[in-house]
């Protein structure tokens, strides 16, 4: 098993309909919707173009992913994914820290995400917080979460 504790990690904004950006949905598509029976449709992945697109690399390679909506007040953070290979190795915190820190740089107060119930731990580990009542998206329970920055 990798592990990306002991190399260097760089992130990086992919351009929406690139081939880093086919890659990207790639990963989201084996990580969050293949487990579940579902594909991305073409008008979902439409709809991506005005959001912005974050990968880490590893020598080149995508190995997670997180998408932002920047909205009005705050900033929607979506479809992250990390490579099975490397999950549990604090990629996931790297990657919230760097979404985190870009949309703090574009003066955005707070940022939050719809989390599946089995991961909410993890975001509750990385400062957000709970924000009103579990709801079903794409078949599971999902619970909103929030993070002041």
């Amino acid at each position: 098993m990798q592990s990306a504790s002991d190399q260097v990690i760089t992130f990086k904004i992919v351009n929406h309909g690139t081939s880093e950006y086919e890659t990207l949905v790639a990963l989201r598509q084996e990580i969050l919707r293949t487990p579940l029976g579902l594909s991305f449709t073409t008008e979902e992945l439409e709809k991506e173009k005005s959001h912005t697109h974050i990968v880490a690399l590893l020598n080149d390679e995508i190995i997670a992913t997180a998408g932002l909506v920047i909205e009005s007040s705050s900033c929607k953070m979506r479809q992250v994914a990390v490579s099975k290979k490397f999950q549990g190795q604090g990629l996931g915190s790297l990657l919230m820290n760097f979404c985190e820190k870009y949309a703090k740089e574009k003066g955005i107060p707070s940022i939050y995400c719809h989390a599946r119930h089995h991961v909410v731990p993890f975001y509750e580990k990385n400062g957000y917080v709970c924000e009103g009542d579990d709801f079903n998206e794409v078949g599971i329970i999902h619970t909103k979460m929030r993070k002041n920055l």
